[in-house]
């Protein structure tokens, strides 16, 4: 192996390092099995907690066969949230994700968490906005 085959394979696995995925879903090309990989424990556990099941290969997980097309995308939806929530970062691909189950996971999370003062109303909602407005809530007699 030569100095630059070295150098290289070096600065790509510490950039996956850096920069990899702990989590990834999508849809399987040849067998449209819904696979989720993950090399994180704990991602492993939320996967199995959502309803997929392990398979031969060590980081893989799929959805079970003979679920409708938007069970999966429920399941793999609600995963992606689970994991993000705990902190995970997770690629899901785009043809996976449910609009509806994305908002009901998001608002069962929210449910569960009321003693965080500054959670946000939204996913997408901005913390700082909701701590503000809070806080100005709070001042009112």
């Amino acid at each position: 192996m030569s100095r630059i085959s070295r150098f290289l394979s070096r600065c790509i696995s510490s950039l996956y390092e850096v920069y990899g995925r702990e989590a990834e879903i999508y849809r399987d090309p040849t067998s449209g099995a819904v696979i989720a990989d993950c090399r994180n424990n704990c991602a492993r556990r939320i996967f199995l907690a959502c309803g997929f099941v392990r398979t031969p290969t060590a980081f893989r997980l799929r959805l079970p066969e003979g679920l409708s097309e938007a069970e999966q995308k429920a399941r793999a939806t609600q995963a992606m949230v689970h994991l993000f929530h705990a902190g995970h970062y997770t690629d899901i691909a785009s043809r996976l994700v449910c609009d509806s189950t994305l908002a009901a996971t998001w608002a069962e999370i929210r449910e569960r968490r009321p003693d965080h003062p500054g959670w946000p109303t939204s996913p997408t909602t901005d913390a700082h906005t909701a701590t503000s407005t809070q806080t100005a809530a709070s001042r009112r007699p």
